[in-house]
């Protein structure tokens, strides 16, 4: 006769074979026809992580630092992080036995006219009390790969929080840097339109007098004016701009704006320059570099698990389940070996009745894998025009601020040749005046420049993904395979 011992180890190889057939598709990542060289002029060195260091500001690195640290966008990618941790966790426990102990004391009283007629029994006493103790198990063979697919989907979900919450850290760097821009632009902006406006008003009193002494004509004096009220006019919306975007800057670092507009706004500093190359990397390291690329390629292999999932509901399932315990009437037999009681034994379920709605839920499944496979194939394409339109943009924009660059320097020997023909005497204040004007414009227009060629770099390092790899802080991080 064989021992138990031996039965249970037949049984467990048994679960053991059976559990090996995983009914559904295996995920694999779907293949990549991108090239390894850029269609723009590009470098191909690493790309730089924390790349606002590139731009020589401190004050743009510590609101990106702060913003990491304590920004509200990131714990909630954190949480949603932590959550999808937890239920592949949960996933996890169902591979081993499940049990719990159980107890209850209750009054039972059997009917006299019931299935058992007990009325007709001398002295039976229909009522008496009942004291049971014990402990349940049960697992379930995993047969058919449905627990494997789970937690597999599950691990999916998990990887997928955690590049989502990269995904969150980038587009978090990228709008703070951009915003920043804008408020020192914002700044440069105010201060010419207060040098615009002192020589407009010179300008237009100057024109006045000359109107009022038959040397100008109305038309002249009246342009002059409108010309000063609207710079008047331009000068309190630059104003506004530069607080518009000290606001916009506190909301995307997460604080309160008295905690950082007031010191923001008594700040001063010229708009941040980007070096004058930008290293993208090998092109094809995109895919697995870009946060959105890889939510999608996540989504995907957790709705390809999802297939298998669907598919295990056809099959039987089998459970072993087992209880022991103690049962009696007080509590005084409670502890004799007669009160042991137990049961063992395999349990079997298929629901063939509802093949139907189970073919339904796999052809959904189906259709929720082509919808995410279709997905990460946007995305891919997506991440590859974003990244060679914005190396597009970078490249021009340089070769406009090294234009208003050099026009700016033309301008500004024009004002200094101005400036020197009114101090000798050689020209009137109205040309000095209208030389100044004319330089404000062109600062302007360089600023405008340097502006658009740092938004243009923001948008670059965005596009190639980067910023995870240098301001993440994220302990007991998923596993950085993918593939399952």
């Amino acid at each position: 006769m064989r021992s138990p011992f031996s039965s249970a180890i037949s049984l467990a190889a048994l679960a053991g074979l059976l559990a090996a057939c995983t009914v559904g598709p295996d995920y694999r990542r779907p293949p990549s026809a991108a090239s390894d060289a850029w269609i723009e002029p590009a470098s191909t060195d690493p790309v730089d992580s924390a790349w606002w260091n590139a731009f020589g500001d401190p004050a743009l690195t510590r609101l990106i630092e702060r913003a990491i640290a304590e920004g509200p966008t990131l714990k909630q990618a954190t949480a949603r992080l932590a959550e999808a941790r937890a239920l592949r966790e949960a996933a996890q426990g169902s591979r081993v036995p499940q049990g719990g102990a159980n107890g209850s004391a209750t009054l039972n009283r059997l009917s006299e006219h019931g299935q058992i007629p007990v009325a007709p029994i001398p002295g039976f006493d229909p009522s008496c009390p009942l004291l049971d103790a014990g402990f349940d198990a049960s697992w379930e063979i995993d047969l058919w790969g449905k627990t494997t697919r789970t937690i597999q989907q599950a691990r999916a979900k998990e990887e997928g929080a955690l590049w989502g919450r990269r995904d969150a850290l980038v587009t978090l760097t990228a709008e703070i840097a951009r915003n920043y821009v804008d408020f020192r632009l914002a700044q440069q902006n105010l201060a010419i339109a207060q040098d615009e406006l002192a020589a407009a008003d010179d300008l237009a009193s100057l024109t006045a007098l000359r109107f009022r002494a038959g040397e100008a004509t109305r038309i002249e004096a009246d342009q002059s004016a409108a010309q000063r009220d609207a710079l008047k006019a331009a000068r309190e919306q630059a104003q506004a701009d530069v607080s518009a975007a000290a606001y916009r800057i506190a909301t995307l670092v997460g604080v309160a704006p008295e905690s950082l507009v007031p010191d923001l706004l008594a700040s001063t500093a010229p708009i941040p320059t980007p070096p004058d190359a930008i290293a993208s990397g090998i092109r094809s390291e995109l895919l697995e570099r870009r946060p959105d690329i890889r939510v999608a390629e996540r989504d995907l292999a957790a709705a390809t698990a999802g297939i298998g999932i669907a598919k295990a509901d056809l099959y039987p399932r089998i459970s072993l389940m087992g209880n022991i315990g103690l049962q009696a009437q007080s509590g005084s037999e409670f502890t004799d070996s007669g009160s042991l009681r137990y049961s063992a034994g395999p349990s079997f379920s298929w629901p063939i009745f509802s093949f139907g709605r189970i073919r339904a839920q796999i052809r959904a499944a189906d259709a929720r894998a082509d919808g995410a496979a279709a997905a990460y194939e946007a995305a891919v394409s997506k991440a590859l025009s974003e990244t060679e339109s914005a190396a597009n943009r970078f490249a021009a924009g340089s070769a406009s601020f090294q234009a208003s660059s050099a026009a700016l320097t033309r301008q500004q020997s024009a004002f200094a040749l101005s400036d020197l023909r009114f101090t000798r005497g050689e020209a009137d204040k109205l040309a000095r005046d209208s030389a100044a004007l004319t330089l404000a414009n062109v600062r302007k227009q360089e600023s405008q420049a340097r502006a658009a060629r740092a938004s243009a770099a923001i948008a670059l390092y965005k596009a190639l993904g980067g910023g995870w790899q240098g301001g993440e802080r994220i302990a007991h991080e998923a596993p950085g395979k993918s593939a399952q």
